[in-house]
């Protein structure tokens, strides 16, 4: 039995817990014997577990995209594949000068997504050329 002593507005009270069993406390207060209820206390919300299926990606990829860069500064002289076009790793896809024509190889297969510098247009060196998917 655990005893308690509390001053309450200027009135002690001696409290003395003798048991409690599913939520009812037997108590004693200044030596008379009183039964309390307390509040049994809330149950959790039941929040669901949402697992995900083992081999299902949590968001679909879309397709990576490559860009095949400009080695170095020139102008384009010519555009050799049009968007749509597959092509295998070391195809040439533009030829561009500086002062002599260079043929620009993929590095990578792929299918060209996207065509970005047209015949007569001056790049710097790493602009993307094509784009691959």
């Amino acid at each position: 039995m655990k005893t308690y002593k509390y001053n309450i507005n200027g009135n002690d009270y001696e409290v003395a817990v003798e048991g409690i069993e599913n939520y009812v406390a037997t108590v004693t207060v200044n030596g008379e014997s009183y039964t309390v209820k307390m509040p049994e206390p809330e149950k959790p919300a039941h929040h669901p577990v949402v697992v995900k299926p083992a081999g299902v990606p949590a968001v679909i990829d879309k397709p990576k995209k490559y860009g095949v860069k400009a080695p170095l500064p020139g102008v384009i002289v010519d555009v050799k594949v049009k968007p749509g076009d597959e092509i295998k790793r070391g195809d040439t896809v533009i030829l561009d000068a500086m002062k002599m024509e260079n043929n620009i190889t993929s590095d990578r297969a792929g299918k060209i997504a996207e065509i970005c510098v047209a015949p007569g247009e001056s790049v710097m060196e790493g602009k993307d050329l094509v784009i691959l998917e």
